[in-house]
């Protein structure tokens, strides 16, 4: 059994994941403009919940971003009650990854907190690993935090 099958029934079979912050668009969110296909992107996975694309500057061979339809801020506006949410946002990723010939296994997820180029939540999945030393200081633990470490401070909100 391949990874995408053994997560399907979480992922695809569920109850669709309401979102706890407003779902409306942002204008100026480029990632909303993606969602409403005002800007165009390679769409690897589009469900009623998400969208899974390449990153524009990728640090890796396979390098994804999978972001919520609904405009949200960033990971510290979420709250305990949104780690289903996150969770979900990993396993597609995952999902789409090994589509996408990438391993699950060798991979990265996460989101950049404190800081974030692109305010409407994104995570990054990224296989095998990071590359360049740019890329490398980018994703270290000092700008970056994997999908556990934000499971673990939403715990605590």
């Amino acid at each position: 059994m391949n990874y995408l099958s053994s997560i399907s029934k979480t992922v695809f079979h569920t109850k669709a994941w309401v979102p706890a912050v407003s779902s409306r668009m942002s204008s100026n969110c480029v990632f909303c403009k993606i969602v409403t296909k005002e800007t165009p992107s390679n769409i690897l996975h589009e469900d009623d919940q998400f969208l899974v694309f390449p990153d524009i500057s990728p640090a890796a061979d396979h390098h994804l971003l999978v972001i919520p339809k609904a405009h949200i801020v960033d990971i510290r506006s979420l709250t305990s009650a949104d780690i289903p949410l996150v969770q979900t946002m990993e396993q597609v990723g995952l999902s789409v990854l090994e589509k996408a010939g990438g391993d699950p296994s060798t991979c990265l997820t996460g989101f950049h907190w404190p800081l974030h180029l692109v305010s409407h939540l994104h995570l990054h999945v990224i296989s095998p690993q990071v590359v360049g030393w740019r890329k490398k200081i980018e994703f270290s633990s000092w700008l970056f935090g994997n999908t556990q470490s934000a499971v673990k401070m939403l715990e605590n909100k």
